[in-house]
C-alpha cells in the first residue's frame, strides 16, 4: 500500500465462478425435482460450491447465499416428494410387496396379450 492511498480496499477473495456454479446447479436442482436423482446430486453440489465461492472471505455474497438456500429448499422438496410417493404406495397397495407382486401381473398381463 502506498502512503497516499488510503481509500484502496483490500482485493475481494470471493470466487464468482465458484458462485456463478452454485447458481447454475440451483436452477437445474429445482427445475428437475421430479428427477430424484438429479435435483438431489445437483442441490448437493451447488451447496458445496456456495460454501466454497466464500474464498478466504467470512461472508458469503448474495448471489452465493440465494443459491444456497435455493439448493436447499430443492433438496428438501425432493425428499419430501419422495416420502410422498412411498407413503401413497403403501397407501394404496399396503406393503411394497404388495405393489410389486400387482406390477408383475401387470407386466404378465401385458406381455401374453402381445403378439410375437
Amino acid at each position: 500500500m502506498m502512503f497516499g492511498d488510503y481509500n484502496s480496499q483490500p482485493a475481494d477473495k470471493r470466487s464468482i465462478p465458484m458462485t456463478t456454479a452454485a447458481i447454475v446447479l440451483s436452477v437445474i436442482a429445482v427445475s428437475t425435482i421430479c428427477c430424484i436423482y438429479v435435483s438431489f446430486f445437483c442441490g448437493v453440489l451447488g451447496i458445496i460450491f456456495a460454501l466454497l465461492s466464500k474464498g478466504g472471505e467470512t461472508t458469503m455474497s448474495p448471489n452465493a447465499k440465494t443459491a444456497l438456500t435455493v439448493c436447499v429448499a430443492a433438496i428438501v422438496l425432493t425428499v419430501l416428494l419422495l416420502a410422498g410417493s412411498f407413503a401413497t404406495l403403501i397407501l394404496q397397495y399396503g406393503s411394497i410387496e404388495e405393489f410389486w407382486n400387482v406390477y408383475m401381473k401387470m407386466v404378465e398381463a401385458y406381455s401374453a396379450g402381445m403378439p410375437q
